[in-house]
């Protein structure tokens, strides 16, 4: 056996049995892959799915002309196996097969700046993958599966009952959508089109933009300080009704400091501040908007005549 080992036709036979046993299942492996990865035209899926493949030939996707002809391979993966046995399971199934942790086919060909979160996005890690929202073989809008609005209201319903609010923005009505400001892939900016959010307010709202000489700071800051978008019971989208939103940042004076009996009194955070009050004097502190006087509450280029405000009071 020790000659056998040591000759030279020994080591030859033992280096064949080797590489038999380390190439044979190798070029096995192989040739599945190969007869699994062959290419298969559209036409070969329209001799079963005739209707799909006719009312997708009206999609977007299907005039890609970087991929004519091979549409179904792109988003199903190689479809040799599952000509042969038919089986669903040997292709790739957006819907059914889409896995959170895996690759999304999808984000594959949508590279722009507005996916450039979409996987990262709380709708991502919510939805079981793009066809929660998206139908890919339709020819609607977006491949939207229903109304873009009715869509977002199905899980959204806590906004949904903030529009049916008395002061909203016009969503309901028709007048806008939710993709009029929300970002819905994720983009680079937390579900909103711009950078900021008073951006995307300003788009709308230039009268409030400035610059001014005399500003009021939560303009500059973010609108959702004073505002709800969504919808309130407040006019105006306020998140509170006057003055009480106003106190929240500024101290009580004049009407605000009113008190409730007969007689002169003094404002307790400015004792330089203060009149005559009566019983009834609670009333006009509580009913008394700070906007009728402060008219010009988002900034102003005219100083205020009052000296104690140093021209900031925005009432002109």
């Amino acid at each position: 056996m020790r000659i056998f080992f040591n000759s030279s036709v020994g080591r030859r036979l033992i280096l064949i049995f080797f590489l038999f046993f380390i190439f044979f299942p190798l070029a096995s492996f192989s040739a599945q892959v190969s007869e699994k990865v062959e290419k298969v035209g559209d036409q070969t899926c329209a001799e079963c799915h005739d209707k799909v493949v006719e009312k997708f030939m009206q999609n977007i996707h299907a005039k890609n002309d970087a991929i004519k002809g091979f549409v179904c391979k792109s988003c199903h993966g190689p479809c040799k196996k599952h000509v042969e046995d038919t089986d669903a399971k040997s292709i790739y199934h957006p819907r059914k097969d889409f896995l959170r942790t895996g690759e999304n086919p999808c984000i594959k060909c949508h590279e722009g700046n507005m996916f450039n979160s979409a996987d990262s996005s709380s709708h991502a890690e919510a939805a079981n993958g793009c066809c929660d929202c998206h139908e890919v073989h339709s020819s609607k809008n977006a491949l939207l599966k229903r109304d873009a609005k009715k869509l977002c209201l199905e899980c959204h319903q806590d906004v949904y009952a903030k529009f049916r609010l008395m002061s909203h923005h016009p969503l309901v009505e028709g007048l806008m959508t939710c993709q009029s400001c929300h970002q819905v892939h994720g983009g680079n900016a937390e579900h909103v089109v711009s950078g900021r959010k008073n951006e995307l307010c300003l788009s709308c709202h230039t009268s409030k933009e400035g610059p001014f000489i005399y500003e009021h700071q939560p303009v500059n800051e973010d609108c959702g300080i004073c505002h709800d978008p969504h919808g309130t019971i407040a006019n105006n989208l306020l998140v509170q009704n006057e003055p009480a939103l106003c106190m929240g940042c500024h101290p009580m004076h004049f009407h605000t400091g009113l008190t409730a009996y007969n007689g002169e009194f003094t404002t307790p955070l400015d004792p330089t501040r203060g009149g005559v009050s009566t019983r009834d004097g609670m009333k006009a502190a509580l009913l008394t908007k700070c906007t009728q006087c402060h008219t010009k509450i988002h900034g102003s280029d005219l100083g205020s005549q009052s000296i104690s405000s140093q021209g900031k009071s925005l009432i002109r």
